[in-house]
């Protein structure tokens, strides 16, 4: 058995789970690679149509996991047979497996590189009316993966979670501007939960909606950061 096959195997067979399935931010490193070189992990948006990510990376991961079990097999034939094993607790782990990999990176971390925002499964019900007042109801989960307690502002923007510029409510929803909300996330825990805001729009379109995907601005300790992971 050559030991580079064996080592290339293996790089293809573990790059193919982490290249298909989601980490622990809700999505996967396949989905990030296609829209960095201009594709849609989707046919038509984040939520819903074909995913062409997963499509991709089962073949890779059919392939790589056969390469694999044939080099194995000629002088591991054991450890070959039990492969599939091995693979199906590595998938059915993995999200749990990068969530807690990043305690570790980040056990040191301060200010906004101690907390990662799960933004795929947020929402937010708005209701923007005629005089401008505005209000929000947002689900949100943020981590902190630091070993202290941290205070964080967080505030929604509606616009950039809507996205279709092209649209007159998103000329309403971008001059809405929200007042940021106090939250405090234990050491290496996790707020999960609805958050109430209001604020005032400039240029109001009376309208009743409900955003996915939402672009979150947190602040702390005097840093800000967006977390938007573009994810079409």
């Amino acid at each position: 058995m050559s030991r580079a096959k064996l080592t290339f195997s293996i790089i293809f067979l573990l790059f193919s789970i982490i290249f298909t399935f989601n980490h622990h931010l809700g999505f996967s490193v396949g989905d990030t690679i296609l829209s960095k070189v201009g594709l849609l992990p989707y046919t038509t948006t984040y939520v819903r149509g074909v995913h062409i990510t997963l499509f991709i990376g089962l073949g890779m991961l059919v392939c790589s996991y056969f390469i694999t079990r044939k080099v194995l097999g000629s002088s591991f034939p054991r450890l070959a047979s039990k492969l599939w094993l091995m693979v199906l607790v590595i998938v059915l782990s993995y999200s749990f497996i990068t969530d807690k990999v990043m305690y570790v990176v980040k056990w040191n971390a301060t200010g906004t590189n101690t907390v990662s925002y799960v933004q795929n499964q947020s929402s937010c019900m708005y209701d923007v009316v005629e005089d401008g007042d505005t209000l929000a109801s947002c689900y949100l989960i943020i981590k902190n993966y630091s070993g202290q307690l941290v205070v964080a502002m967080v505030k929604p923007d509606l616009a950039r979670s809507y996205r279709n510029q092209d649209d007159p409510l998103y000329e309403s929803l971008n001059s809405v501007e929200l007042k940021p909300v106090r939250i405090e996330i234990e050491p290496r825990g996790t707020f999960a939960g609805q958050l109430a805001f209001s604020g005032l729009a400039s240029s109001p379109l009376p309208f009743q909606g409900k955003l996915h995907d939402i672009v979150l601005d947190i602040g702390i300790e005097g840093q800000n950061i967006v977390f938007d992971y573009e994810m079409p």
